[in-house]
C-alpha cells in the first residue's frame, strides 16, 4: 500500500468515528423561560352552593376545560360535573355561570368538591 491510499483510508476513519461522537445524546440541561403574564385570571364567586361564577374573564382562556373532584374520602355514586348555564357572548372580557350537577343533570345540593379550571 501506498502512503495515499493510507491517509485516504486513515482520514476516513476519522471522520467516521467524529460523526459518531456527535451522535451522543446529552444527558444534563437548562432550559429557562422568561415572561409575564399579560392578562389577569378570572374571579370566581360561589353562589347558592352549586353555582359557580366567573367574571372578568381574558378573551384568551375563552375554551377552558372544568374539571371537578370530589374531596370526599370515599367516593359518591354519582360523578359530579359542571354545566354552563349563562355566558355573556363575544367580547375583551366575559362572564360565565355554571351549575354543579350529577349525572343525571340534577343540582348538587351537598358535598365538598374542587373545581380546576385549566386554561389553553
Amino acid at each position: 500500500m501506498n502512503v495515499g491510499h493510507i491517509s485516504v483510508v486513515t482520514g476516513l476513519l476519522c471522520l467516521w468515528a467524529s460523526t459518531c461522537g456527535a451522535a451522543q445524546t446529552v444527558g444534563q440541561g437548562t432550559i429557562r423561560f422568561t415572561g409575564a403574564i399579560v392578562e389577569s385570571g378570572c374571579r370566581t364567586n360561589a353562589r347558592s352552593g352549586s353555582m359557580v361564577e366567573l367574571t372578568g374573564c381574558a378573551s384568551i382562556s375563552r375554551g377552558s376545560r372544568l374539571d371537578v373532584r370530589s374531596v370526599a374520602p370515599v367516593a359518591s355514586v354519582n360523578a359530579a360535573h359542571v354545566r354552563l348555564v349563562a355566558d355573556t357572548g363575544e367580547g375583551r372580557y366575559y362572564d360565565q355561570r355554571y351549575l354543579l350537577v350529577d349525572d343525571a343533570g340534577k343540582p348538587i345540593q351537598s358535598g365538598n368538591y374542587v373545581i380546576t379550571m385549566t386554561s389553553p
